[in-house]
């Protein structure tokens, strides 16, 4: 499972660094209440057939939710498929991704960050 949930958050974190082609629709970011330094970041997340999702990191803690099923290619050639509300997390720190939508259709998810203010959202880790 936890194979299944670094793939998959690979995939939900995109950041300007990403492929063109994959999008990331920031949805809303608001301060954490009661912190000074700590914001939240919920975004749809869409990676095309073909694309893949660099390896990285993020600034604090990723939750996601994937919405459609989908089907990617792991870096060690494994297929991991992913049903349709999937839950996702990754901790602050712990790369991710390395993910090929090797699937039918674009894979969705919907991602939520609690991160630094201030830092990149995304940091590649290749």
């Amino acid at each position: 499972m936890k194979t299944l949930g670094l793939s998959l958050v690979a995939l939900l974190i995109a950041g300007s660094a990403w492929a063109q082609d994959i999008a990331r629709e920031e949805i809303r970011r608001a301060d954490v209440p009661g912190s000074d330094t700590m914001e939240v970041v919920v975004a749809r997340l869409t990676v095309p057939v073909g694309a893949r999702i660099p390896l990285h990191t993020h600034p604090g803690d990723e939750h996601a939710v994937v919405m459609t099923a989908a089907r990617a290619e792991a870096p060690n050639g494994n297929i991991v498929e992913f049903a349709v509300g999937t839950p996702l997390y990754f901790p602050e720190g712990e790369v991710h991704g390395g993910l090929t939508n090797v699937g039918d259709g674009p894979m969705v998810a919907i991602t939520t960050h609690v991160v630094r203010k201030g830092e990149p959202l995304t940091v590649l880790a290749e």
